[in-house]
């Protein structure tokens, strides 16, 4: 029994894998240095369950970048659509101050061998230093398939404060602000967990049922003293999850307070990403 037990538990150590993407190298010019590489399409070779997504930022010399280098990354599968709008499904993505993430052990995204994967991204060097020979490093964790341990399979779920097919930034107005949009899943799905992003001055990030006026998640960003948002918190719906229904309207909402007395052109962004059964 013992040697049974210690079996498994290797077993289920070595099928715990990350696959690899890098991008670069790239010069990032101080002070508002921009690089938005033409999209990656690619086709997985993994068979399993993709369970975490990190990723750092490297100079020619091996030096990590700051993490707000990134302004974006974006992993979406084109053959598949999001549960609330008729676009490209986005199975992860990451902010400046998104953290590395992982689900539970028991759920996962399922890929199989030859799934298309389109990866967009964009660094932004805010800097007085100029950056040679950048490289992004993107790792996924995954579960494999022959693993003895399979997690249920989950779907991600992805909403924004402005129309599917719009730009995802907009301008925002001195003072206090917010910007909302509306919509209803195509079917009933459970959403287990909820994360999000804001811009600088992001004070709040809602979801809620605009037809029972139940808020679902409501966020308020880790904030520094400059009004920089460095994290936002992931509430997980465990066991049973929120019912999301097709007969329901729900509203995304970000509100945000910008004290500088006049408007940013594009300073705003309110996303939603999460988990759906």
């Amino acid at each position: 029994g013992v040697c049974m037990i210690a079996g498994l538990a290797a077993a289920a150590r070595v099928q715990n894998r990350q696959y690899l993407l890098e991008f670069g190298p790239f010069t990032l010019e101080s002070r508002h240095g921009a690089v938005a590489p033409m999209p990656l399409a690619l086709t997985l070779p993994v068979d399993g369950w993709l369970r975490g997504l990190t990723y750092e930022l490297v100079d020619e010399q091996g030096e990590r970048l700051p993490p707000r280098v990134l302004h974006h990354l974006n992993l979406i599968a084109p053959e598949r659509r999001e549960l609330f709008s008729p676009i490209m499904l986005r199975i992860g993505a990451a902010g400046p101050e998104t953290k590395p993430y992982q689900l539970p052990f028991f759920l996962g995204y399922r890929v199989r061998p030859g799934d298309s994967l389109l990866v967009t991204t964009m660094l932004h060097n805010r800097t007085s230093r100029e950056y040679r020979g950048v490289r992004l490093r993107v790792r996924l964790d995954y579960t494999a398939a022959n693993s003895l341990l399979r997690p249920w399979s989950i779907n991600p779920v992805y909403l924004d404060v402005t129309p599917p097919s719009g730009a995802h930034s907009f301008d925002l107005p001195p003072g206090r602000s917010s910007s909302s949009w509306e919509g209803r899943p195509a079917i009933s799905a459970r959403l287990l967990a909820a994360g999000g992003h804001l811009h600088k001055y992001g004070t709040a990030l809602r979801f809620e049922d605009v037809t029972s006026g139940e808020v679902i998640w409501e966020a308020h960003p880790e904030r520094d003293e400059d009004g920089g948002v460095k994290g936002m918190p992931i509430r997980y719906f465990l066991p049973g999850g929120v019912l999301l229904d097709p007969d329901h309207r729900y509203r995304l909402t970000a509100e945000y307070e910008n004290p500088t007395g006049k408007g940013i052109p594009n300073g705003g962004m309110g996303t939603l990403g999460g988990i759906v059964m």
